[in-house]
């Protein structure tokens, strides 16, 4: 974790791998790297970082934000606007990546939803689904899908024009990306408004 903060691009980056490795699938490690104080300087990296780090941070805030209390800490620390930021502008995996943060962190946590559609995700969202690589387009919608939870969300989600491409990514989709519009459609049908 100290490693993250080293002066060395370099340093930080192999930093940065290896904790987003440890992260990946390992439901102790996710708890133990933010217990270590890893979260602050991995938020600094989306912003700060070489292109490599910002992709490997955003993919570590990814993993670590499948836990509950990290992703309050995670939202805490101001990663989503930089997360948005990155989908709206970064490279094609640091839109991947900054989308699938995005994803879990808005999964079951109403706060940070409308935290995130505050901070303008929805419309470089909407955008990937059409703009974006297949594994984009399923981030994406799989993002949508979380944030169209809350009614708020749902309309401004429609107002981005989000239903015909969740609605061509049905027939276009990948089996993933089919199965994350459907939710979002789905999410979105439940409001009347």
């Amino acid at each position: 974790v100290n490693l993250l903060t080293s002066s060395t691009a370099g340093v930080k980056e192999e930093a940065v791998v290896a904790l987003s490795n440890l992260a990946y699938k390992n439901v102790i490690n996710k708890v133990s790297i933010a217990e270590a104080g890893a979260i602050s300087p991995l938020v600094n990296l989306l912003t700060c970082g070489t292109t490599f780090a910002k992709e490997n941070s955003a993919g570590a805030l990814w993993s670590l934000a499948v836990n509950v209390k990290n992703k309050v800490t995670i939202a805490d620390e101001g990663a989503i606007l930089p997360l948005v930021n990155l989908v709206t502008s970064g490279t094609a995996i640091e839109k991947i990546r900054a989308a699938a943060a995005l994803l879990n962190l808005a999964y079951n946590n109403y706060e940070i939803q409308v935290a995130i559609a505050e901070a303008g995700a929805i419309p470089p969202l909407v955008n990937l689904l059409t703009s974006g690589t297949a594994i984009a387009k399923e981030k994406a919608a799989g993002a949508l899908w979380n944030l169209a939870v809350n009614d708020k969300n749902q309309v401004a989600i429609a107002e981005a024009g989000a239903i015909p491409p969740l609605v061509n990514l049905l027939t276009s989709g990948t089996a993933i990306a089919k199965e994350k519009a459907a939710g979002a459609l789905w999410n979105l049908a439940v409001n009347d408004k």
